[in-house]
């Protein structure tokens, strides 16, 4: 049997109930890495967690709003129950929004937004960062989408979309630099749109010309297997996004 050079580490991925964080949870866990995951919908993160455990994997489950601070405060509190220092954060969680300013989405919309895809973040990364420190090789790997990158304007999300992915990238790049001499590598990954496959449900990526999540997974693990804190703290991806493709 091949063993991962990952395996033993344990993982704190945000948004792990649906789509790239639940994708990413599962390729973790299979690595041998214990995930701790958490999602708005507790009874998603259960059903991520129960397909991890079916395979013979490490998982749980946590509620966590990053839009509530008080819910973040609650999933370091059970994330700390167990004394196994966390070597891996994720931070994979965003609420998507499309549109312009005008367009009548609301101001809670837009609030929401930007807590969820900035201000939780930074929240959970404050307060797991001592925790970190404790960590094996620790990374801290944020997924902040091509939004967040100078001068792109290729997508349809909202502006406020935008800010968080801006605010997210300059939050991700002072911690890079911050957090040499603590040991933590911190990279973000920019990707434009793509496709995300199920592990579980689906077994080949579905024929189309968008990067795909397996890609974008690769990278990820790439950077997690390096040693030391010398490296990228940011990751590029090119390729055309949904309403090219439409065109």
């Amino acid at each position: 049997m091949n063993t991962s050079m990952l395996e033993g580490k344990r993982a704190v991925v945000t948004g792990g109930g649906r789509d790239f964080g639940r994708a990413v949870a599962i390729w973790l866990a299979r690595e041998g890495v214990k995930v701790d995951l958490c999602a708005r919908s507790l009874e998603d993160a259960r059903q991520t967690c129960d397909d991890i455990r079916s395979e013979g994997h490490v998982a749980r489950p946590h509620h966590c709003d990053l839009t509530e601070p008080e819910t973040i405060t609650s999933f370091v509190a059970a994330l700390r129950q167990d004394e196994t220092p966390v070597d891996f954060l994720i931070l994979s969680a965003a609420q998507w929004l499309e549109g312009d300013l005008g367009d009548g989405k609301s101001h809670e919309e837009i609030v929401s937004t930007i807590t969820s895809g900035l201000t939780g973040s930074i929240l959970l990364t404050d307060m797991l960062l001592p925790y970190l420190k404790e960590g094996s090789n620790p990374a801290i790997i944020a997924m902040v989408s091509s939004c967040g990158r100078p001068g792109y304007t290729g997508s349809v999300a909202h502006p406020a979309f935008y800010a968080a992915k801006h605010g997210l990238s300059g939050f991700v790049g002072i911690l890079a630099e911050r957090l040499v001499g603590d040991g933590i590598k911190v990279c973000g990954f920019y990707p434009p749109d793509f496709e995300t496959r199920d592990p579980i449900t689906e077994t080949e990526a579905a024929p189309t010309a968008l990067l795909q999540a397996d890609t974008i997974w690769q990278a990820i693990r790439l950077t997690l297997l390096s040693t030391g804190v010398a490296g990228p703290d940011a990751v590029y991806f090119n390729g055309p996004t949904r309403a090219e493709l439409e065109k």
